[in-house]
């Protein structure tokens, strides 16, 4: 059996087209991206827990892929590891960093 791990992803998209996607489109991405096959929720707008078998820096490299790197923001973290990779305007990366063990930038 392959371990999971339990993500926390908390995320903001600016509210505008970006190269061509809209919010929605953005929005969207990250869901398939994290939904998978394996434990899921949303129940808030901006926040999801989720498994999956990728390292932090690799889940979040996928969940970010759709997004724009100069208007959102996206933040993983594993609370087992207390890992956490960031992507996108995420302003003083330092003071968020300083929460966790292992810190990523994606």
């Amino acid at each position: 059996m392959t371990d999971l791990s339990k993500y926390c992803i908390s995320f903001r998209i600016a509210d505008k087209t970006v190269n061509g996607k809209t919010y929605e489109d953005r929005w969207q991405s990250i869901m398939s991206a994290v939904r998978g096959t394996n434990g899921f929720w949303d129940g808030t707008t901006s926040f999801v827990m989720a498994e999956s078998t990728l390292n932090t820096k690799a889940f979040a490299e996928t969940a970010s892929a759709g997004l724009s790197a100069a208007h959102d923001q996206l933040i993983v973290f594993d609370p087992g590891d207390m890992s956490m990779a960031y992507f996108g305007a995420v302003v003083h990366p330092h003071v968020l960093g300083s929460f966790f063990r292992h810190v990523s930038a994606i």
